[in-house]
Parts: C-alpha cells; structure tokens; sequence
C-alpha cells in the first residue's frame, strides 16, 4: 500500500508493507513496516525504512497503525 501524504507543505510517500515473523506458538503472525520516500517511489527505489534505536524494522499491527505512526515522527523531522 502506497500513501502520498502532504508534512509540512512537502510530499512524502509513504509505502507499507507486509511482514511475517513467527509467534511464540510457532504460528506465522503477519505485521507491517512502513518505508517513506521524497520522491515517487515507483521512479526512485531509495526509501528509508522505520527503525527502532536499534537499527532494527518497526513492525506494525496494522497499515493504519505503520501510517499513523509515520505521519508523526515526520511532522517532526521535515520542516
């Protein structure tokens, strides 16, 4: 799923996507990461990816959840 969204008056693409890992029960449980782009992404393959303090992916449990989160942290790295 692609968003473009408007932060600060620029546009920045934001696309989620699935994500397996294993549950505790050895289930497959599905999350979502979310990548933003300055640019189209469909012209331009270099995105950032959300990460924790510790370089590692920021899973979601839902797009709306990867969406909402990214929305915020960006409000506040684009000025």
């Amino acid at each position: 799923m692609t968003e473009k969204v408007q932060i600060n008056g620029k546009d920045v693409w934001i696309v989620i996507e699935p994500h397996a890992t294993q549950a505790q029960e050895d289930e497959p449980q599905e999350y979502f990461t979310a990548t933003y782009y300055f640019t189209n992404p469909e012209s331009n393959p270099g995105g950032i990816l959300m990460l924790d303090d510790h370089k590692k992916a920021i899973t979601f449990e839902s797009p709306v959840e990867a969406l909402e989160y990214t929305n915020e942290k960006l409000l506040g790295l684009i000025k």
